[in-house]
């Protein structure tokens, strides 16, 4: 038909599986994107790849203030704790963007990825 538009049966059904998500596996999501992101990043940055490492930690960055701004620190004991680790954790990549470092975005991905897998746990518990 003229005029319409075909989707990528793939991006739709991720574009489907986002419409219905519940609120813990929309962060399960959002963690795995952004170690994701940080996994590629420092693979450029090892690779000499600055201008594309930039992308993928702008991105991160952009995930991880989702995060943070969306977190209850009323909701649960630990909650300041891991507001905390995740300011560190932007400080980090903003500084690994700026100096092209490598080591900074595995050490954020070292803090990042038990979290991660912490929310992994809590999700699939639900």
């Amino acid at each position: 038909m003229l005029g319409t538009t075909q989707r990528n049966p793939i991006e739709e059904m991720r574009r489907r599986e986002l419409l219905t998500a519940t609120p813990a596996q929309l962060t399960v999501k959002l963690f795995q994107r952004l170690i994701l992101d940080l996994h590629r990043a420092a693979t450029d940055l090892q690779q000499g790849q600055t201008g594309t490492a930039s992308g993928h930690l702008i991105h991160a960055q952009s995930i991880l203030s989702e995060l943070d701004g969306t977190l209850d620190v009323n909701a649960w004991a630990g909650a300041a704790d891991l507001k905390s680790v995740y300011a560190f954790c932007l400080q980090t990549i903003s500084a690994a963007n700026q100096n092209s470092d490598a080591h900074a975005v595995l050490r954020a991905i070292e803090l990042l990825t038990p979290v991660s897998e912490a929310f992994e746990q809590a999700a699939k518990a639900a």
